[in-house]
């Protein structure tokens, strides 16, 4: 919120000149840049305020043999200021999927980083301490994984299969925790706000749900096992497609579910945030910062709700596919 907060106070103070230039941007422009993916590089001008995430990416993008473009840079107008565009050339594997490196592709490799940074000392430090640690650190952290397991694990697996089923879901859940957490840190962004990001974690939950059931059933379980015993025969025909159907519309409820919950709360703090830019009132700034300030500390639940419920209904999915309908 911060960072959004950084960005509305720059073009309030903005020079007379450059606000009559880019006096034409609306609520629209605004929201979309900060919830949209940028695989480009921006600089602004002519104050010297530049992306962070621009010129990492732009670094990045040369090091991969993403080439810059020699012309001239494209000049637009993003958040009040006069900004030059300079985009990487796409290269595209299989001529379909775009490879540069842009915003959300970092947040994701900085969740991945930080789960890396916090489990691995800590799964050292609970092997070297039989008796249990002290620490708070290593207890907090082993609190959320007894809630992942006593919560979302337990109740859809056997106990047997609930200890080889944990690595997984305790992945999913700290992944997810992290990359909505990240979203609400200054100058980051919530790559689980994108639909590829929530897409890609759903298609998981998806195969956990085939796979799982064609180990444990059998290789006809697509054909058997979803649709319930002792219907009568014709019955077959009309409620097999609706629970392929079924199949597939469940992942697709968590891609959608993810995705809105992580993106709403940011379009609304971005929105009330900008009604101090179009009403130029102190008493309207007071009440919309406020505002923002209440949506922002729900986020803050809203990030550990999402993950969890994300990950307790993979769970729910993939451990019903253990047994025939």
């Amino acid at each position: 919120m911060v960072h959004f907060v950084h960005q509305i106070i720059n073009t309030i103070v903005t020079s007379h000149a450059e606000s009559a230039a880019c006096a034409e941007e609306s609520m629209y422009d605004i929201v979309i840049s900060h919830v949209t993916d940028q695989p480009f590089v921006y600089h602004v001008t002519p104050h010297g305020f530049f992306d962070y995430f621009g010129n990492l990416i732009f670094k990045l993008n040369t090091l991969l043999g993403f080439h810059i473009p020699a012309e001239k840079p494209i000049t637009e107008c993003m958040h009040g200021h006069a900004v030059e565009i300079i985009t990487a050339t796409p290269v595209k594997f299989f001529g379909i999927f775009d490879l540069r490196i842009t915003k959300w592709v970092l947040m994701l490799w900085l969740a991945l980083v930080l789960c890396a940074l916090v489990f691995i000392p800590l799964a050292r430090k609970i092997k070297n301490s039989p008796m249990g640690s002290k620490s708070r650190w290593v207890n907090m952290w082993e609190a959320l994984i007894g809630f992942v397991h006593d919560e979302i694990v337990e109740p859809n697996f056997e106990h047997d299969y609930a200890k080889k089923a944990m690595p997984y879901f305790c992945s999913v859940f700290f992944f997810i925790m992290f990359a909505n957490y990240l979203g609400l840190v200054p100058m980051l962004a919530t790559s689980t706000g994108n639909l590829a990001v929530t897409a890609g974690l759903a298609l998981f939950t998806l195969f956990g749900m085939i796979a799982v059931g064609t180990i444990k059933q059998g290789p006809l379980w697509i054909f058997s096992g979803i649709v319930p015993h002792g219907i009568p025969f014709l019955m077959y025909f009309l409620l097999w497609p609706i629970e392929v159907m079924g199949l597939i519309i469940k992942p697709f409820a968590l891609t959608v579910r993810l995705f809105a919950n992580m993106t709403a709360g940011h379009i609304v703090i971005v929105i009330f945030l900008y009604l101090v830019m179009m009403f130029q009132s102190y008493l309207v700034g007071v009440g919309s910062v406020s505002l923002s300030l209440i949506i922002y500390l729900l986020e803050l639940l809203v990030a550990f709700i999402q993950a969890y419920i994300f990950t307790a209904l993979s769970a729910m999915f993939i451990g019903s596919s253990m047994h025939a309908h």
